[in-house]
């Protein structure tokens, strides 16, 4: 008889004690964890992997954060905020305080969103983490809120960017406030403010006619006028319409033109430009570089905003590619920049918004890590790899 491979052998099975691992081996696993719901996981295997510091979580790719304002674009907070992990492809529920419920909320934000309260001639404003419940109040904004159409947060929290435009009224003087820690006050701009974008102390804004304009904020100094592309707009057919973002995409400010024919509404035909802006230009007068590829980075647009990160960090995704929301067509599209390819990508939701989670706590001294995530405050409740769409 053909004895087995361990015939004749005593097999030992001896039991591995996890909690032993090597605090430099558990640092090494959690900066693979790109997703928070696998973060907090890891955390709960035993006492020693729950020492594992926020510190030491990888860049977050961004959740859709489910919406549903009674007016249009109004994001108003509910007692379970739903998400939508792309990269884990699961729901869950982030649970909100009672008195942060009903306020009303802006994004994509480096895990802060940014709450709103109208109160007539001013509003209140605060910096607000929904998964630390950290909270930051800042003086109210010198202006009463129509429509915010674009918020930002810098990495350290320091300097915050507001911008109030009554989209119904072309033309119509806009008000934007800015808010830096150091002198704690807001410094409040009017002008004509539309597909906006704050990167490294400069404000970016292009106007109804598609040109652009580039602020200090802190001397409220208007710096350049760009002309737009060559021929963006004559080449465009009169029932199509031309939606311009400007994204800050590493140390680039990028113009991405997205051209849809509404009365069509075939997503597959629309057509998207990026151009580059060269901020030196010819004898000092900046211009826009068409380009046809953004190489590892991927863009990623809302309603009026958009924001970009490295594919590098996240396992399975490719970069050069643009992620697109629109209320009207409530659906998640996928655009590949060197195949030209739109693909429709799963999402549980019909009207969402981005948000980048973080764990880290924002200080007037800049980033300071949260040593915790409070329980039961995030819950992944559903798989949604194989939602259906239409």
């Amino acid at each position: 008889m053909k004895q087995g491979f361990n015939a004749g052998k005593e097999i030992i099975a001896e039991a591995r004690d996890w909690s032993d691992l090597q605090m430099d081996l558990i640092s090494l696993i959690t900066k693979k964890l790109c997703d928070l719901p696998d973060f907090t996981r890891f955390r709960t295997v035993c006492k020693t992997w729950s020492s594992a510091p926020p510190s030491g979580c990888p860049p977050q790719f961004p959740w859709l954060l489910e919406w549903q304002g009674e007016e249009p674009f109004t994001l108003v907070l509910k007692r379970e905020q739903k998400f939508y992990s792309l990269f884990s492809g699961e729901t869950g529920k982030i649970r909100i305080d009672e008195c942060h419920c009903g306020k009303e909320f802006r994004g994509p934000c480096q895990g802060y969103l940014i709450l709103l309260q109208r109160q007539g001639e001013s509003s209140g404003i605060s910096l607000f983490n929904p998964l630390t419940k950290d909270e930051i109040s800042l003086p109210p904004l010198p202006f009463g809120l129509h429509w915010p159409v674009y918020t930002n947060i810098n990495q350290t929290g320091k300097e915050v960017v507001v911008v109030d435009q009554d989209l119904f009224k072309p033309g119509e003087k806009g008000k934007l406030g800015y808010h830096c820690a150091d002198n704690n006050e807001w410094i409040h701009v009017e002008g004509e403010f539309r597909n906006c974008c704050y990167s490294y102390g400069m404000f970016f804004s292009t106007k109804a006619g598609r040109e652009t304009e580039i602020y200090n904020l802190t001397t409220k100094k208007l710096l350049h006028k760009v002309p737009p592309p060559e021929g963006e707009i004559e080449s465009q057919g009169s029932s199509v319409s031309a939606s311009v973002y400007l994204v800050g995409s590493s140390e680039e400010i990028l113009r991405v033109s997205w051209y849809m024919d509404w009365n069509k509404g075939r997503v597959e035909e629309s057509v998207f430009h990026i151009h580059r802006l060269d901020i030196h230009g010819a004898k000092g007068h900046p211009f826009w570089v068409k380009i046809s590829s953004i190489d590892d980075r991927m863009i990623f647009l809302d309603e009026f905003n958009g924001f970009s990160i490295s594919a590098k960090p996240f396992t399975g995704f490719q970069g050069n590619c643009i992620y697109f929301l629109h209320h009207w067509l409530q659906k998640l599209h996928r655009y590949d920049i060197k195949s030209g390819i739109f693909e429709t990508v799963p999402c549980p939701f019909e009207e969402c918004t981005w948000f980048v989670p973080s764990l880290e706590q924002i200080s007037s001294s800049g980033p300071a890590v949260v040593t915790d995530v409070p329980e039961k405050v995030m819950k992944v409740e559903e798989s949604a790899k194989d939602a259906e769409v239409e």
